[in-house]
Protein backbone atom coordinates (compact mmCIF):
# COMPACT_ATOMS: atom_id res chain seq x y z
CA UNK A 1 0.00 0.00 0.00
CA UNK A 2 1.63 3.18 -1.17
CA UNK A 3 1.87 5.87 1.65
CA UNK A 4 0.05 9.36 1.32
CA UNK A 5 1.31 11.21 4.34
CA UNK A 6 1.61 14.44 2.69
CA UNK A 7 -0.88 14.18 0.00
CA UNK A 8 1.40 13.27 -2.52
CA UNK A 9 1.51 10.08 -4.51
CA UNK A 10 -1.03 7.05 -5.23
CA UNK A 11 -4.08 7.97 -3.64
CA UNK A 12 -5.78 5.68 -0.74
CA UNK A 13 -7.91 2.68 -2.51
CA UNK A 14 -10.63 2.77 0.02
CA UNK A 15 -12.15 5.59 1.88
CA UNK A 16 -11.81 6.02 5.46
CA UNK A 17 -15.45 5.21 6.33
CA UNK A 18 -14.75 1.82 4.35
CA UNK A 19 -11.27 1.11 6.46
CA UNK A 20 -13.18 1.81 9.56
CA UNK A 21 -15.96 -0.56 8.36
CA UNK A 22 -13.50 -3.33 7.28
CA UNK A 23 -11.69 -3.18 10.36
CA UNK A 24 -14.82 -3.55 12.49
CA UNK A 25 -15.34 -6.79 10.26
CA UNK A 26 -12.21 -8.43 10.65
CA UNK A 27 -12.46 -7.56 14.30
CA UNK A 28 -15.46 -9.47 14.52
CA UNK A 29 -13.71 -12.76 12.75
CA UNK A 30 -14.21 -11.87 9.08
CA UNK A 31 -11.15 -13.04 7.19
CA UNK A 32 -8.58 -10.68 5.19
CA UNK A 33 -9.46 -13.21 2.43
CA UNK A 34 -13.32 -12.67 2.15
CA UNK A 35 -13.32 -8.28 2.89
CA UNK A 36 -10.40 -8.25 0.04
CA UNK A 37 -12.55 -10.24 -2.23
CA UNK A 38 -15.64 -8.15 -1.41
CA UNK A 39 -13.85 -4.51 -1.88
CA UNK A 40 -12.01 -5.66 -4.74
CA UNK A 41 -8.70 -5.13 -3.55
CA UNK A 42 -5.78 -7.44 -2.70
CA UNK A 43 -5.56 -9.26 0.56
CA UNK A 44 -1.60 -7.71 0.93
CA UNK A 45 -3.82 -3.83 0.10
CA UNK A 46 -5.62 -4.80 3.17
CA UNK A 47 -3.51 -6.39 5.06
CA UNK A 48 -1.76 -2.87 5.02
CA UNK A 49 -4.68 -1.54 5.93
CA UNK A 50 -5.04 -3.62 9.49
CA UNK A 51 -1.13 -3.16 10.16
CA UNK A 52 -1.40 0.77 9.95
CA UNK A 53 -4.51 0.90 12.10
CA UNK A 54 -2.17 -1.83 14.58
CA UNK A 55 0.44 0.64 14.54
CA UNK A 56 -1.82 3.47 15.40
CA UNK A 57 -3.23 1.82 18.74
CA UNK A 58 0.21 1.02 19.75
CA UNK A 59 0.51 4.70 19.93
CA UNK A 60 -1.84 5.47 21.94
CA UNK A 61 -1.83 4.70 26.04
CA UNK A 62 -4.96 3.97 28.03
CA UNK A 63 -3.17 3.44 31.57
CA UNK A 64 -1.23 5.89 33.51
CA UNK A 65 0.80 2.79 34.72
CA UNK A 66 1.60 2.17 30.68
CA UNK A 67 2.25 6.22 30.15
CA UNK A 68 4.06 6.47 33.39
CA UNK A 69 6.62 3.38 32.24
CA UNK A 70 7.27 4.96 28.77
CA UNK A 71 8.33 8.12 30.56
CA UNK A 72 10.36 6.93 33.54
CA UNK A 73 12.81 9.03 32.43
CA UNK A 74 10.98 12.03 32.86
CA UNK A 75 11.70 12.38 36.55
CA UNK A 76 11.32 15.34 37.83
CA UNK A 77 7.36 15.90 36.41
CA UNK A 78 4.20 14.12 36.38
CA UNK A 79 3.49 12.26 32.99
CA UNK A 80 0.23 12.06 33.32
CA UNK A 81 -0.28 16.19 32.97
CA UNK A 82 1.78 15.38 29.36
CA UNK A 83 -0.92 13.90 27.21
CA UNK A 84 1.29 14.02 23.93
CA UNK A 85 4.69 12.60 23.76
CA UNK A 86 6.69 13.62 20.46
CA UNK A 87 9.72 11.69 19.66
CA UNK A 88 11.98 13.48 17.51
CA UNK A 89 13.58 10.58 14.98
CA UNK A 90 16.71 10.33 12.25
CA UNK A 91 15.51 7.58 10.56
CA UNK A 92 14.95 4.95 12.91
CA UNK A 93 16.83 5.84 15.55
CA UNK A 94 15.45 8.89 18.43
CA UNK A 95 16.88 12.09 18.80
CA UNK A 96 15.06 14.09 21.06
CA UNK A 97 11.82 13.48 22.80
CA UNK A 98 9.34 15.89 23.90
CA UNK A 99 6.47 15.75 26.24
CA UNK A 100 3.84 18.03 25.67
CA UNK A 101 1.03 19.86 27.71
CA UNK A 102 -0.83 21.87 25.06
CA UNK A 103 -3.83 23.29 28.17
CA UNK A 104 -0.97 24.27 30.21
CA UNK A 105 1.42 25.03 26.67
CA UNK A 106 4.79 23.58 28.95
CA UNK A 107 7.23 21.10 27.49
CA UNK A 108 9.65 19.17 28.70
CA UNK A 109 12.42 17.64 26.39
CA UNK A 110 15.32 14.94 26.78
CA UNK A 111 17.81 14.75 24.30
CA UNK A 112 18.77 10.69 23.49
CA UNK A 113 21.75 12.43 21.06
CA UNK A 114 24.95 14.81 21.14
CA UNK A 115 24.47 15.80 17.54
CA UNK A 116 23.18 19.31 17.53
CA UNK A 117 21.55 18.97 14.48
CA UNK A 118 19.85 15.89 15.22
CA UNK A 119 17.96 17.37 18.14
CA UNK A 120 14.94 19.11 18.20
CA UNK A 121 16.02 22.16 19.88
CA UNK A 122 19.63 22.70 18.87
CA UNK A 123 21.74 23.62 21.77
CA UNK A 124 18.82 24.58 23.68
CA UNK A 125 18.09 23.15 27.01
CA UNK A 126 15.19 24.51 28.23
CA UNK A 127 12.79 25.20 24.91
CA UNK A 128 9.58 27.67 25.64
CA UNK A 129 6.31 27.02 24.20
CA UNK A 130 7.36 29.60 21.45
CA UNK A 131 10.36 27.60 20.57
CA UNK A 132 8.12 24.28 19.97
CA UNK A 133 5.69 26.10 18.17
CA UNK A 134 8.90 27.43 15.97
CA UNK A 135 9.49 23.79 15.82
CA UNK A 136 6.49 22.78 14.65
CA UNK A 137 6.30 25.20 11.68
CA UNK A 138 9.76 24.41 10.87
CA UNK A 139 8.59 20.58 10.16
CA UNK A 140 5.60 21.81 8.23
CA UNK A 141 5.22 23.18 4.69
CA UNK A 142 5.46 26.93 4.58
CA UNK A 143 2.14 29.04 5.10
CA UNK A 144 2.34 31.20 2.21
CA UNK A 145 2.25 27.98 0.07
CA UNK A 146 0.65 28.84 -3.18
CA UNK A 147 -1.04 25.67 -3.10
CA UNK A 148 -1.64 25.59 0.26
CA UNK A 149 -5.50 25.46 0.38
CA UNK A 150 -5.77 21.91 -1.98
CA UNK A 151 -2.77 20.76 0.79
CA UNK A 152 -4.53 21.53 3.61
CA UNK A 153 -7.65 19.83 2.06
CA UNK A 154 -5.84 16.37 1.32
CA UNK A 155 -5.34 16.89 5.07
CA UNK A 156 -8.82 17.09 5.64
CA UNK A 157 -7.88 20.90 7.52
CA UNK A 158 -9.79 23.60 7.52
CA UNK A 159 -7.11 25.66 8.36
CA UNK A 160 -3.28 26.02 8.71
CA UNK A 161 -2.22 24.21 12.29
CA UNK A 162 1.28 23.16 12.38
CA UNK A 163 0.52 20.45 15.69
CA UNK A 164 -2.05 18.52 13.41
CA UNK A 165 -0.15 19.41 10.18
CA UNK A 166 2.62 17.41 12.00
CA UNK A 167 0.50 14.88 13.60
CA UNK A 168 -1.00 13.85 10.21
CA UNK A 169 2.06 14.02 8.14
CA UNK A 170 4.67 12.98 11.29
CA UNK A 171 6.43 15.76 10.08
CA UNK A 172 8.53 14.76 7.19
CA UNK A 173 10.03 16.88 4.97
CA UNK A 174 11.24 16.12 1.29
CA UNK A 175 15.14 14.94 1.28
CA UNK A 176 15.10 15.17 5.02
CA UNK A 177 15.55 11.58 7.23
CA UNK A 178 13.97 13.09 10.12
CA UNK A 179 10.44 12.83 11.43
CA UNK A 180 8.61 13.25 14.34
CA UNK A 181 6.53 9.87 16.36
CA UNK A 182 3.64 10.83 18.26
CA UNK A 183 2.08 9.29 20.94
CA UNK A 184 -0.80 10.08 22.55
CA UNK A 185 -1.94 9.62 26.34
CA UNK A 186 -5.65 8.67 26.36
CA UNK A 187 -7.04 7.96 29.94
Amino acid sequence: MAKNERGAGRKPALSAEKVSMILSRHKAGETVTALAKEYGISRQVLSGYLNQSNEKEKENYNTVKSWERLNRAFTHINPADYKVRMEYMCEDDCCSVILVNKEAKEIEVINETDHLLHRAFGMKARPTWEDFTAFLKSRCFPQDREDMEEILADLSLDEYDPFTIVERTGGRMAGDLQWIKIRKFKA
